[in-house]
């Protein structure tokens, strides 16, 4: 007899008919809040799955097989497996048809975090100097890290900017993801946590929020600097280089987000 699961160096690996079962009932269980960050790179997007995940009733889980330079796909035998529980996880995720079938089979509830692209530039810069430069959004190589900051901000302008267009411009599409901004969150992360649990169909309370984030103010979690204007100092030429790209996309030029990009 096949058994229903076997536990290998720390796996844990499932039978197709064990699988098969959990992925059948799991999405007729009663509703359990799942909150899906879609997250733009050096959003603070870690920073917010760890506050969430610190109120009361949330856990935070992985829904993506594995990190690296993969691009951060829903996996169904995860979305399956933690079906069952409340919690938050947070991915950098394009939006997709298919995305788009799991959130609606799974009962996500999508928030989409973005920053200044201007902003996303130079931590993603200090970012490959100083942690990893294996990322989902670009194939950064060693000589391009060892490059002077103007020349390695324009391989990131030219490399994986791309990326955040297509990330925002795809998400824009969906009519029941809530936009969240970096520099809001920064502003008042405890308005920024209730309006996203609240979403979410988590109760909560500004006391609630605040607790969650003295809590995590004292563990050490991946937040950069936290600053709001980092960009200011790119090159003329990169910032207009990141202009450049999104004018292919005039539909959205209305948007406040991209407004105050195209202003400066």
């Amino acid at each position: 007899m096949m058994p229903s699961s076997i536990k290998k160096k720390g796996l844990q690996f499932y039978s197709p008919f064990t699988l098969a079962l959990e992925m059948a009932a799991r999405p007729l269980l009663p509703k359990k809040p799942h909150i899906l960050i879609a997250c733009m790179m050096k959003s603070g997007s870690t920073f917010l799955a760890h506050a969430l995940a610190a109120h009361s009733g949330l856990r935070r889980v992985r829904l993506t097989p594995a990190w690296g330079a993969r691009e951060q796909e829903l996996c169904e035998l995860r979305l399956s497996r933690y079906n069952h529980s409340a919690y938050v996880a947070q991915h950098h995720i394009k939006h997709s048809e298919w995305t788009d079938e799991l959130i609606a089979r799974y009962r996500l509830t999508p928030i989409v975090l973005v920053r200044d692209l201007f902003d996303i530039v130079v931590s993603l810069r200090d970012h490959i100097r100083r942690e990893n430069r294996i990322m989902t959004v670009a194939e950064i190589s060693e000589r391009h890290a060892a490059l002077p900051d103007n020349d390695l901000e324009e391989v990131i302008v030219d490399l994986a900017i791309p990326w955040f267009v297509q990330f925002y411009v795809g998400w824009r599409s969906v009519p029941n993801a809530r936009f969240v901004r970096f520099e809001e969150m920064i502003a008042d992360p405890a308005a920024t946590m209730m309006e996203i649990l609240k979403a979410g169909g988590v109760a909560t309370n500004p006391e609630a929020c605040e607790d969650a984030l003295a809590q995590i103010s004292e563990k050490k979690n991946r937040f950069n600097k936290g600053v709001v204007g980092r960009g200011a100092h790119l090159s003329d030429a990169n910032k207009e280089r990141i202009k450049k790209l999104l004018m292919h996309y005039p539909e959205v030029h209305g948007d406040p987000y991209i407004k105050d990009m195209l202003a400066r």
